[in-house]
């Protein structure tokens, strides 16, 4: 819920080429990568009924998406480096276009009128490579963090 609060309020005024940071996604890639398909899918479950029933559009078709995609990119869980910073980034790119295509085409077969390329170049690709370099600022971030957490521990073990 924060997350969407974050994604709704602050994150929104942080606008580039005309798109906005997707959080959720962001968040569900870097979870399914490490806890795996099933969390993932659940995570992603959750957070798409969130949005469904924030943003009101079409019930069920954000949870739908979502659950896919956490789904898929909790295969990854084994086949990527979790260590690799570059492997949350490649897989929010990679998220943001198989959730922007899925939603194009769940949204053309009743809910909305989205032209396709339209939709790719303008709205998902420029939101693909925002939330893959927003992950990587974040996520290095993140593990700059852990280090540093891991060392204080191991100095406060020390003495």
């Amino acid at each position: 819920m924060i997350g969407l609060i974050l994604e709704t309020t602050l994150l929104s005024t942080l606008k580039l080429a005309g798109v906005k940071v997707d959080l959720l996604l962001i968040i569900l890639s870097i979870v399914a990568l490490f806890k795996g398909p099933y969390q993932g899918a659940l995570l992603g479950f959750g957070y798409g009924l969130l949005e469904d029933l924030f943003l009101g559009h079409c019930i069920g078709m954000y949870a739908l998406t979502k659950m896919v995609i956490g789904y898929l990119l909790g295969f990854s869980k084994n086949n990527l480096n979790q260590e690799n910073w570059l492997a949350p980034g490649l897989l929010a790119f990679l998220a943001t276009i198989g959730q922007g295509l899925f939603i194009l085409l769940l949204g053309n077969t009743g809910c909305m009128d989205y032209p396709w390329l339209f939709g790719l170049l303008v709205i998902i690709l420029p939101m693909a490579f925002y939330n893959g370099s927003f992950t990587l600022l974040g996520y290095s971030f993140f593990q700059g963090g852990a280090a540093w957490v891991a060392r204080k521990r191991r100095i406060g073990s020390q003495r």
